[in-house]
């Protein structure tokens, strides 16, 4: 792999690792579980036709539900077991909240096989473009970044005219490592995922991109990536280098406009997970039932790198790590959320963390110390932002640029007088998305 800086961006912050109790677990199965409340809407839309009635059984990989419309995704059964209801299901929803999908409970669950190699099928390297879409857009895939169907995903990555399609793997928060994980233990299927989808988008410029330190885990996915044409590059930790935004400037040098994507400046980007997913399927025929998520946290006794079944409850999967009372989270401890009753695991989930809760901290004035606007890593004015959330200056802040924050934490994790800056800003993005102010690509 190539240690290149590229670019760089101004701000971030050095965050400790705190990856030693999963950096170098393997991926394995996780059990026992109880039920799995599969989601029937893990796209942000209408739920899939549900195939069987409760009191049936279902197999491992059997079709639960079935798509009727490109806003949704054919929904396939983890493990095998028993129909027992309908229900509801929290999902994570962009960076900011949860939503409500509609759940088929399967119970007397039969032990998972975990993510063993399969053998391919299907001689990906001989299709057409058209015939990869048609397949990627068949198979029950999510672009688990955008939340979105993988067949909508692949037609706005066309709309926009891409012309770089980056495997983001840079995973630079403490403790996660399941993007790391994956790359490790299934490198040729990652790298393989990633040449699939730039072959289906017909893009001719793949990135994947790695943290430096941890190149001694990849040597196995330089030989892949060579012979696919794909460019692996290591680059210089610093966060929030994953970030979409900051990650297409330093490998491109194009700056993202506010409240877009990287759609608006030619890119496109997807995780490590999306890449082994989509190997998984188009080459070998298996449909996608899980991910690889990261339990760990400094109040995680059995922690590691877990296959786990779409619809494991998250606060079950705590439990049986043995996770004491806390601050329980999904994603990142710096972007994610307090774990609500009844989130499972979803496509856009990577993490799920037992923390050590924050100390008491009452919240104090401002205190112009500029921390947050020196470390902001969009080079946003956080303390003007602050003072328009507490004014309710909304269009102030739509001026000063606010719908170009990434949620990146650094302003609350600064600042020392105990602000939520994060939150606030968020909430006057909301507002003005609310009012019809924001963009959308």
């Amino acid at each position: 792999m190539l240690e290149k800086r590229y670019g760089t961006f101004a701000g971030g912050i050095d965050l400790p690792d705190d990856k030693d109790q999963t950096l170098d677990e393997p991926v394995v199965a996780f059990w026992p579980l109880s039920h799995l409340a599969v989601p029937l809407a893990p796209a942000a839309g209408p739920p899939a036709r549900l195939l069987f009635k409760p009191g049936q059984y279902v197999s491992r990989g059997e079709k639960l539900a079935a798509a009727d419309s490109p806003d949704q995704v054919d929904v396939f059964a983890p493990l095998a077991g028993k129909v027992d209801s309908l229900g509801e299901a929290l999902l994570r929803s962009g960076r900011n909240g949860w939503r409500s999908s509609p759940a088929v409970v399967l119970t007397q669950l039969d032990p998972p096989a975990g993510l063993s190699e399969v053998q391919p099928q299907y001689d990906w390297q001989s299709a057409d473009a058209q015939s990869l879409r048609l397949r990627l857009a068949e198979g029950g895939l999510m672009c688990g970044g955008q939340s979105q169907p993988m067949g909508r995903w692949l037609e706005r990555v066309r709309q926009a005219g891409a012309a770089t399609l980056i495997g983001n793997l840079m995973e630079n928060v403490p403790f996660v490592t399941a993007d790391h994980a994956a790359l490790r233990d299934f490198s040729s299927a990652v790298v393989r995922g990633l040449a699939i989808l730039a072959r289906a988008l017909e893009i001719r410029q793949v990135l994947l991109a790695v943290d430096h330190r941890r190149l001694g885990h990849y040597r196995q996915a330089v030989g892949p990536a060579r012979l696919l044409r794909i460019d692996a590059l290591a680059l210089v930790h610093k966060y929030p280098t994953g970030a979409e935004a900051m990650l297409v400037l330093v490998l491109t040098r194009r700056e993202v406009p506010p409240g877009r994507s990287a759609l608006a400046v030619g890119s496109a980007m997807v995780n490590g997970a999306d890449c082994l997913a989509v190997y998984r399927w188009v080459a070998c025929g298996q449909a996608p039932t899980g991910r690889v998520v990261t339990v760990s946290g400094p109040r995680v006794r059995k922690p590691g790198n877990f296959y786990l079944p779409f619809g494991a409850d998250a606060a079950e999967v705590l439990s049986c790590a043995g996770a004491r009372a806390g601050l329980h989270v999904e994603g990142s401890p710096m972007s994610g959320r307090p774990l609500p009753p009844g989130a499972v695991v979803g496509p856009a989930t990577d993490a799920l963390l037992a923390l050590e809760p924050a100390p008491p901290a009452r919240a104090m004035q401002c205190i112009r110390c500029g921390w947050c606007v020196d470390h902001c890593p969009v080079r946003l004015n956080v303390a003007a932002l602050n003072d328009d959330y507490e004014l309710v200056r909304l269009d102030r802040a739509r001026r000063r640029g606010v719908q170009a924050c990434i949620d990146c934490g650094i302003c609350s994790y600064l600042c020392p007088s105990h602000l939520s800056l994060t939150d606030r800003v968020g909430q006057l993005k909301e507002a003005l998305r609310r009012d019809g102010a924001g963009n959308a690509l």
